[in-house]
This record gives C-alpha cells, sequence and structure tokens, in this order.
C-alpha cells in the first residue's frame, strides 16, 4: 500500500493506492512514488551548455515515467491532479468544475483536467511526470490574475532539478511545524506580528502534507516591488517567480545594460540559487524544533561555523555580469557579492554546480566545505567547460535595438 496525505481546503484528501484486492489478477505492486528514478542528478555540462529549446526529456519520455508509476496504481492520476491543480481562489474552481465538466466522458478524464489547467498538452505531462518522480509540484498562483508558467517554464525546472542531487531533493521536502505559528508569535510586538503574517504565503498551508513533509514547490508571482526575479521566504521551500524577470535570462535576449545576450538558457542560475535558499532552511533542520520561523531556527546561514565559513569566501566571477542582469543589489563589487549572507550562501552554492572550475580558484576552501560537506564528494562540470561560450558582446544593431525596446 503507497499512502500519502496532504491537507487540501479544510479537510485531508488520504491518497492511498492499495493493491491487496488484485493481488491474485495482478501480482506487482505499484511503484513507490518520488524515486528520482528518471530526473537523474547530471553533473556534466549536457544540460547547461543548451539553449530553452534543448536539453529536456521528450513526449515519449514522460509518457514512460507517467506510465511506470501508473501501471499498477489505478487512482494515482485522480489523486495526483488534484494536488498539482489545488487552490482556493474562486476563479480557479470555477474553471476547475468546467475542465471536469468538460472531460467528463473522456479516457482519462483526470489528465484531460490537467491538460486543460496548463492549456498544453506537453506542459502538463512534464508537471506530472516531475512530481510522480521528485516531488516537485508547479502549478499557477493561487492569485488568478498573476502571470503564468508555460511549457517553456516547465522544462527549464525538468533541466534545474536535475542539477541537485537527489538526496538534497528529499532534504527540502522536510516540513516544519506551523500548527503552532500563531501562539509562537504572541509575545512578539504587534506591528512585527502583523508583518510576518503578510509575508505568509497563501499556498504554505494546503503544501504541507499529513505525512510531516513539505513538496518543493514552484508558483509564478510578483517579488518584491516587482524588481525581485524569484524569492523564497525563511523556513519554507516555496519559490516564488516573476516570470517577466525570470525569463530576461533566457538566451537570445539582449542586455543594453551589461552589453550581451545569453547563447544558452542562463536562467539556470537563478534557479539554483533558489534551490539553493531551501536547502538553506531545512539542511538542519531536526524535524521536533517547534520555533521554526524566520531567525528563531537553526539554517547553514545563520549557524555559527558554517557563517565564518561563507562569510571568508571570495566569490568567483560569471562568465557574465549576472547580479547587474537580473538584481538591484548594491553588495556587488567587480561582480563579487558581499552583502547577506543567506544570499552569498545561496550564491556559493549556484556557483559550485555551475561555475565550479572558477570557484575552487577563487576561494579554494569554501569550495572544499561544499565538497564534503554539504554534495558529500559530489562535483560538477561547469560552463567554462561547453563547447562554445556561453555569452556574446551585443554587435552595434543590436545595442541600438535593445535601447529602443528599453531591455
Amino acid at each position: 500500500m503507497i499512502t500519502l496525505s496532504k491537507p487540501i481546503r479544510g479537510f485531508n484528501i488520504i491518497f492511498i493506492v492499495l493493491f491487496s484486492a488484485f493481488c491474485q489478477a495482478e501480482p506487482a505492486k505499484p511503484a513507490a512514488l518520488f524515486q528520482n528514478r528518471f530526473f537523474t542528478l547530471s553533473t556534466d555540462n549536457s544540460l547547461i551548455c543548451t539553449t530553452h529549446k534543448q536539453g529536456y526529456f521528450s513526449r515519449s519520455k514522460l509518457e514512460e515515467i507517467i506510465h511506470f508509476y501508473e501501471q499498477h496504481s489505478p487512482d494515482l492520476q485522480k489523486y495526483s491532479v488534484e494536488v498539482l491543480t489545488d487552490h482556493t481562489h474562486p476563479d480557479h474552481l470555477a474553471d476547475l468544475a468546467d475542465f471536469r465538466q468538460q472531460c467528463q466522458h473522456q479516457r482519462e478524464p483526470d489528465r484531460c483536467v490537467l491538460n486543460l489547467y496548463w492549456d498544453d498538452e506537453d506542459a502538463a505531462a512534464r508537471a506530472l511526470a516531475l512530481f510522480y518522480d521528485t516531488k516537485l509540484i508547479i502549478k499557477h498562483s493561487d492569485d488568478y490574475q498573476s502571470p503564468r508558467f508555460n511549457a517553456d517554464h516547465l522544462r527549464v525546472f525538468e533541466k534545474g532539478i536535475r542539477k541537485i542531487p537527489p538526496f538534497l531533493r528529499r532534504e527540502i521536502n522536510h516540513a516544519k511545524p506551523h500548527q503552532n505559528f500563531n501562539q509562537a508569535l504572541e509575545n512578539i510586538p504587534i506591528q512585527i506580528r502583523s508583518l510576518i503574517h503578510d509575508a505568509f504565503p497563501k499556498d504554505y498551508d494546503t503544501s504541507t502534507w499529513t505525512d510531516h513533509t513539505k513538496p518543493l514547490m514552484m508558483v509564478p508571482g510578483t517579488g518584491y516591488r516587482g524588481e525581485t526575479v524569484a524569492q523564497v521566504f525563511s523556513g519554507q521551500n516555496l519559490i516564488i517567480f516573476t516570470t517577466k524577470a525570470f525569463d530576461k535570462a533566457k538566451d537570445g535576449n539582449l542586455y543594453r545594460d551589461i552589453g550581451l545576450k545569453y547563447r544558452v538558457d542562463f536562467r539556470l542560475p537563478i534557479l539554483v540559487h533558489e534551490i539553493a535558499h531551501t536547502i538553506d532552511n531545512f539542511h538542519f533542520w531536526n524535524g521536533k524544533d517547534e520555533l521554526f520561523f524566520f531567525y528563531w531556527y537553526r539554517k547553514m546561514s545563520t549557524d555559527s561555523e558554517t557563517s565564518r565559513k561563507i562569510r571568508q569566501a571570495h566569490l568567483a566571477l560569471w562568465p557574465s555580469r549576472w547580479f547587474e542582469a537580473f538584481e538591484y543589489l548594491w553588495e556587488v563589487n567587480e561582480g563579487r557579492y558581499n552583502g547577506r549572507i543567506q544570499e552569498k550562501l545561496a550564491e556559493l552554492f549556484a556557483q559550485y554546480v555551475l561555475i565550479p572550475e572558477r570557484l575552487e580558484i577563487s576561494s579554494p576552501e569554501a569550495y572544499q566545505w561544499l565538497k564534503n560537506d554539504v554534495f558529500k564528494g559530489i562535483e560538477y562540470q561547469g560552463y567554462d567547460s561547453c563547447p562554445e561560450p556561453v555569452v556574446e558582446p551585443l554587435n552595434f544593431w543590436q545595442d541600438a535595438i535593445a535601447r529602443v525596446l528599453g531591455q
């Protein structure tokens, strides 16, 4: 029996696949979910040297993954689609009711609903396959008017999750308790308490499962003041992307402010950086502490020993002026970030994965710490190993066009 539980809109959906009654007719048992069997770790340059049109699984491969998990689990798709389309906004609920009405006579009505939800069969298949194999949840924001992900975003998320070792993916899914959240805030001044409540994402409650896990979730939204490309709230593993800003890093875009364009899909550094924040949030979690929120619990970036290593590290330079391109960061000096320690840790993590050759030269001690203590001996090939340069300068006409377009 496979059992998964999560609270959805005030009640529990118990995700159970029973097979004992069918053992005589079909001896094979359902495959355990979330095996990371198909979306395996990629340590070479085969994903990072690609454009947004390359490097991801074909539709036939996605269907193979879906079939592997569903073949002995007749109810798996139904409950998975409920998880992947879980919303509280009335307009979302109205859409989903309409989709179910349209799909009621289809051979796979739940798959049909997911196709309509994404308005793209390839995106729906990728979302379902990623959920089955890696426990990653990708969905629209509960804010109905918020810009939405499309099939292209799911493809880059697939490539990004494959740069994270499976043992760290599982670590991200640890859940911190929030049942006593309000009691924990009782002694906090009311003004601060209000700010904390405002910062608490709406999707947080619905993404914590009753088996005490909390799947990594990615949703579109609007970052702080519309300037932040992506953000992770302290203590959580929900990543919110401002899609327009995020897509600036897609290959072929022009940037007059930094005078270059990317020849590869450079959204991966952003994605790996944000996943690093969730790893920071959950790395030392012991499953017991009640006071988990904000500064009340231990993270890599707040642990005295690791924070010393982070502060002493000397970040490498990217093959582009990455920070100037995507973030309003005043703590950048000659392309190196020297600001908040949480951001520096996320950047060290991203550099270890994507420009390790440069980081090992720039900060050999930090490189060895990441290799031995965080990545458990796993090492990567970075952008410098790509057969062609990953960026190129704008020519005169491209620069002129970019200025007119305001890019």
